[in-house]
């Protein structure tokens, strides 16, 4: 048995501002949260009947260049980590289907989502918005379907109370999930003692354990649509030259596959284009 963590900063313990993140004391603080939130997960895992079954873990650092967690921690030689950047499938990468489950450590809700916390969808600098046949998605259901193509469920996924609402309206009122804080607006949280949040990374890891299999995969068949909006008309402007992107108007590309590994790069590619033309005058 497989499984694999993808972690983000966002939604983890404590956090409530991107500031926190650079580099420094404040960014040292926030690579130890996600480092503890990750060693309760993988210590449960130990403790649980499962534990002889596990042949590997796979962390995908994925918060911006994947430079924040710490390498060597784990005193497991069935914990591996994936980090830098660019890489093609990014917050996913490494994932085939060779995993059983796959876990969302810290992650947020989607751009334009009222109170939470640092909401964006892939790159707060560059895209205003994404959807997927005609579905307004955020990161989690994006890396989602991703992990459906092989054939993988999400097992466990943690962040605000925001994304815990989208999570249960996208997945079942069941998935296991993991509230850190609760958003009071895109940086301001009511924050939650760890030994609180601990506790509950126990609980619902004994509950993805009881239920994974069980839990159902997130797949799109067919013909798939992806419409990404920019936030500024320059960045589509660079955004259209890409081969297969249709513009629809001022800020909006469409485009169109029936493989969704393309339409996940797409995302990326949208996310690195636009990205270079933010300060752009």
């Amino acid at each position: 048995m497989k499984l694999f963590i993808s972690t983000d900063m966002e939604g983890v313990m404590g956090v409530s501002s991107w500031t926190e993140m650079e580099p420094g004391q404040k960014g040292r603080e926030c690579s130890q949260s996600v480092l503890r939130e990750l060693s309760w997960v993988i210590d449960e895992l130990k403790q649980s009947g499962i534990n002889s079954q596990i042949e590997e873990i796979l962390v995908c650092d994925s918060h911006s260049r994947g430079e924040n967690v710490p390498f060597g921690l784990f005193e497991d030689e069935r914990v591996k980590l994936i980090k830098g950047y660019p890489r093609p499938f990014y917050m996913m990468h490494g994932l085939d289907s060779s995993y059983s489950l796959a876990l969302l450590i810290g992650y947020h809700a989607k751009a334009g989502s009222e109170k939470g916390v640092m909401d964006h969808t892939y790159a707060s600098s560059c895209i205003y918005n994404i959807r997927i046949n005609n579905n307004t998605v955020g990161e989690a259901e994006v890396n989602a379907y991703l992990a459906g193509v092989s054939d993988v469920p999400i097992g466990l996924i943690s962040g605000d109370d925001i994304l815990e609402k989208e999570m249960q309206a996208f997945f079942n009122p069941n998935i296991p999930f993991v509230r850190t804080k609760e958003g009071s607006g895109r940086f301001a949280a009511k924050m939650y003692s760890p030994s609180l949040i601990e506790k509950e990374y126990r609980k619902q890891v004994r509950l993805m354990l009881d239920s994974y299999k069980n839990l159902q995969c997130k797949k799109l068949e067919g013909k798939i649509e992806l419409e990404i909006d920019m936030i500024t008309s320059v960045m589509t402007d660079a955004l259209a030259i890409v081969p297969g992107i249709e513009r629809l108007n001022g800020r909006t590309v469409k485009y169109v596959s029936d493989d969704y590994r393309n339409i996940y790069r797409m995302i990326i590619t949208a996310a690195m284009i636009g990205s270079k033309f933010v300060d752009y005058k």
